[in-house]
């Protein structure tokens, strides 16, 4: 505010492009003229003073009359006052001097959300400190009953006082335009609580908890790597690189390139092109039109349309071809093995399978192997007779762990192969403790189990998965001892 002008006793100010007569309060004198501008908030007292030819100057008791006068009798700044009397004293014109100031209100606070949740950026560099240029967007991931965060409810805020000793209320604070969305329950003190596990979504208007994250399109650079809690249901594809980890499954509605997917639950996708990098790791089962050069380890089943091309699959369910073959590669598992075809006409492309086996058993198996073929060595190394007899006692502990592993019992347990059309030669399977090179392919519909009786395999007419290689064992050996007991 500027002063422009002082004419019949009136200062005029510049306030907004406007000329306005603020100063109404004015005390005219022989000696001098006195003006007193109380604000219109009445938060501020400024004085003018305006010395004249004749008379006595204004005296600090006059002053303060006059303040009394015009009821301002709060917040009067003492330094300021003092010095406004003594320079009005000896005479000074003074111009617009601030004289006393209220006490403004403090506004309430309004209610507000401060989030405790942070999200996890372990995966933003490699493992050699460069930058994950395939890592764009982070997941705040939450579990059931974390703590998210803290409601803060609105302050009335402090009321003021202004010059004139009256109260000023202040403005309280305004309730939050941010909701508090699905999945997320609020308890005393205003601790935010998330009712599942889940991704922590936070909109200008929303905080909530998902459990479904849901991409329209292809997962590429626009959407990143994935690391979600909950499920993760994909529109398009997954180019290569783009790694995505979901707690409770993964659904994609195209195809998948050489990338990592790791999952609790299950995964259902076209087809994946894995290019010997490409990985699997599921809890749940896998459905899929056709695997080509990829590594699958599976809790549950692995259900395949089309075909199983130069792929690494262990599964601790069973593994099924529907329509086409399981060519190259190695499959393992433990709920047995079933496709049209087996192997391949070139004899450059082995097929290793293996049914009825857990792939952590032959994992434990083969640790324990390289130990008993270093204590054999030793053994047969050794001269002396106390030595021997240690190692004699390893060794055999040893071999009783390994009988003990192949003799583990599980509910799903299926060593069998199912055959629905051709086996191709320069096919290795192997059913319990029995392995065998196909020399001849097979061309009959056929189920392969072992021979518990006479060890080897048995080729049998072709029954369901859903049939176990045990049940037809112990019917096989009912009718051995009806025949028997009948000769």
């Amino acid at each position: 505010m500027t002063l422009l002008s002082f004419e019949r006793g009136v200062f005029y100010y510049e306030k907004r492009n406007k000329m306005t007569d603020i100063y109404n309060n004015t005390i005219k004198l022989v000696g001098y003229n006195l003006y007193i501008r109380i604000s219109p908030d009445q938060m501020q007292c400024h004085c003018s003073y305006i010395p004249t030819d004749k008379g006595a100057m204004m005296t600090r008791e006059e002053f303060e009359t006059y303040l009394q006068q015009y009821n301002v009798n709060e917040g009067i700044d003492l330094t300021a006052l003092e010095r406004f009397v003594t320079r009005a004293a000896a005479g000074i014109q003074q111009i617009d001097v601030l004289v006393a100031s209220g006490t403004p209100p403090v506004h309430g606070g309004d209610e507000r959300v401060e989030i405790k949740a942070r999200a996890d950026d372990t995966d933003v560099k490699n493992d050699d400190g460069t930058v994950n240029m395939y890592r764009v967007q982070t997941f705040i991931n939450v579990n059931k009953d974390d703590e998210i965060g803290t409601v803060f409810p609105a302050e009335e805020g402090t009321p003021g006082r202004n010059i004139l000793g009256r109260m000023v209320p202040p403005v309280p604070g305004k309730p939050m335009r941010v909701k508090i969305g699905k999945n997320i329950r609020q308890e005393d003190g205003g601790r935010l609580i998330a009712s599942i596990t889940g991704r922590f979504v936070q909109t200008p208007f929303e905080v909530s908890v998902e459990d479904e994250y849901i991409v329209h399109g292809n997962v590429n650079f626009r959407v990143g790597i994935i690391d979600f809690k909950g499920v993760v249901d994909i529109r398009g594809e997954i180019r290569d690189h783009f790694d995505v980890k979901a707690t409770k499954g993964v659904k994609v509605a195209g195809n998948i390139g050489a990338c990592n997917i790791n999952t609790e639950g299950n995964v259902t996708f076209c087809g994946i092109d894995g290019r010997d990098k490409g990985r699997i790791f599921a809890g749940g089962n896998i459905y899929a039109n056709y695997l080509h050069d990829v590594t699958i380890e599976c809790a549950g089943d692995v259900i395949v349309s089309v075909e199983i091309h130069n792929c690494t699959i262990k599964s601790l369910g069973k593994v099924v071809v529907e329509k086409g073959a399981i060519m190259g590669g190695v499959c393992v598992a433990l709920g047995g093995i079933e496709s049209k075809i087996i192997g391949s006409k070139s004899s450059s492309i082995p097929t290793v399978l293996n049914a009825g086996s857990s792939y952590f058993d032959l994992h434990e198996i083969k640790g324990i192997m390289a130990e008993l073929e270093e204590a054999q060595l030793q053994y047969d190394c050794s001269v002396s007779l106390m030595r021997k007899r240690e190692l004699k006692e390893e060794i055999a502990a040893l071999s009783n762990r390994i009988v003990a592993i192949r003799n583990k019992e599980y509910p799903n347990r299926n060593p069998k192969i199912n055959v629905k059309d051709i086996m191709y030669e320069k096919t290795q399977i192997t059913i319990g403790v029995s392995m065998k090179d196909i020399k001849e392919k097979i061309t009959a519909s056929t189920s392969i189990i072992e021979n518990s009786r006479k060890g080897g395999f048995r080729y049998l007419p072709f029954t369901d998965l859903f049939v176990k290689a045990s049940d037809i064992e112990n019917i096989i050996a009912g009718v051995h001892e009806q025949v028997n007991a009948a000769g």
